[in-house]
């Protein structure tokens, strides 16, 4: 009995591979035409076309624009009506008010400015007394160099005083 299943199990596996070897010749024999000009593929209407998009291309300008990018220090979320207008002229003419500058810690996170005995951080505004108006500096940075503000659109460097004494000594 074991023999009768193992026949009809070789029979089957011959008939499978036999249906399998006549669908995939059917299927190339329907797809390989002799004539160049068949209903999946016509190699004649592909080029045609495609001398019609090579005239298109060759239409097209060959000149390239560049492109260029410009940089400034406006802060891109300011409104335009947010910064004061100074003529360039005028701006030969500005210069810092007078204050107090005591101090200032710089090698820290939050460098701080002594001003006037008021402690100001970076990003602060002072608000000084300009005859009968009152005008703003920013602070912009503390760092090493000193105390970098920022008056009527110009910008100043405060920088800290030596502490040491030249040319002699106080005995």
């Amino acid at each position: 009995m074991a023999e009768a299943n193992l026949k009809k199990q070789q029979m089957e596996y011959i008939s499978i591979g036999l249906l399998v070897f006549v669908a995939v010749s059917v299927g190339v024999l329907r797809f390989k035409k002799n004539d160049k000009d068949d209903e999946v593929f016509s190699r004649n209407n592909f080029n045609k076309e495609w001398a019609e998009v090579e005239i298109l291309e060759a239409n097209i300008p060959e000149e390239k624009k560049e492109v260029t990018y410009e940089t400034s220090d406006r802060i891109p979320f300011k409104g335009p009506f947010e910064e004061e207008v100074i003529k360039e002229d005028a701006k030969s003419d500005i210069m810092l008010p007078l204050m107090k500058f005591q101090g200032m810690i710089w090698s820290s996170t939050r460098p701080q400015a002594v001003i006037d005995n008021q402690v100001y951080d970076v990003g602060d505004t002072i608000v000084i007394e300009a005859g009968d108006a009152l005008d703003s500096i920013k602070i912009k940075d503390i760092d090493r160099e000193g105390i970098h503000l920022k008056y009527k659109g110009l910008e100043f460097l405060v920088r800290p005083r030596s502490t040491e004494q030249k040319g002699g000594s106080d005995e």
